[in-house]
């Protein structure tokens, strides 16, 4: 028979924080929390849609016009809504296990580099989409007349989020703050887990 020894590995540290830590963040938790309820409630009319849709085709034999393109629309809206979500709670791909091998002023740098350059590439696109807007005013969707607009609205703003973000990201790091923030709802439970005697740190 042989033993089995169990290695609890110690917690990871994540450089996040709650949204309600510093104040650079209360500032603009209000509209964090319309980009996270917006596109959650465009990724809901996304599905329930189709579905909609599906019924009144197959069971009533009515079905309602244009529900496949609002519902293109509303898979537009809710990817450029989540994405400023993503960047403040650092869901995106950042390769940190390669990152982490390189020296702390290296990193350090390296951070503050890539939120600056994020924050341009940003703004950039933001500038990109409002002259879009500009050129399409008279434009709209061949089914519901959705204006151009509309769409290009919603990356105009996501973009110009996405931009503030990365700019607020360069400013943690030169404060040496933790870069991305977590919300209440997405904090761990307060209660220990019920691990076997022999899986708890002593």
């Amino acid at each position: 028979m042989h033993s089995s020894n169990f290695i609890v590995e110690e917690p990871q540290t994540i450089a996040a924080a709650d949204s309600r830590t510093y104040s650079i963040d209360r500032v603009i938790e209000p509209l964090r929390w319309v980009f996270r309820w917006g596109s959650l409630f465009m990724l809901v009319a996304m599905v329930a849609l189709p579905f909609i849709q599906v019924v009144s085709r197959e069971i009533f034999a009515a079905p309602i016009v244009g529900v496949e393109e609002l519902a293109r629309f509303m898979l537009i809206c809710s990817v450029f809504l989540a994405l400023p979500y993503v960047i403040s709670a650092g869901a995106s791909i950042r390769m940190e296990e390669i990152i982490s091998m390189f020296p702390v002023r290296v990193i350090h740098g390296m951070k503050a580099f890539a939120a600056i350059t994020s924050a341009l590439t940003f703004a950039a696109i933001a500038i990109a989409s409002c002259l879009a807007i500009s050129t399409n005013l008279d434009n709209a969707t061949p089914t519901l007349g959705i204006p151009y607009w509309i769409f290009l609205g919603a990356a105009f703003v996501s973009f110009s989020m996405s931009a503030v973000e990365c700019g607020l990201q360069f400013v943690k790091v030169i404060q040496n703050k933790p870069l991305y923030v977590t919300f209440p709802q997405e904090q761990e439970p307060q209660e220990e887990l019920d691990l076997p005697e022999e899986m708890r740190p002593h």
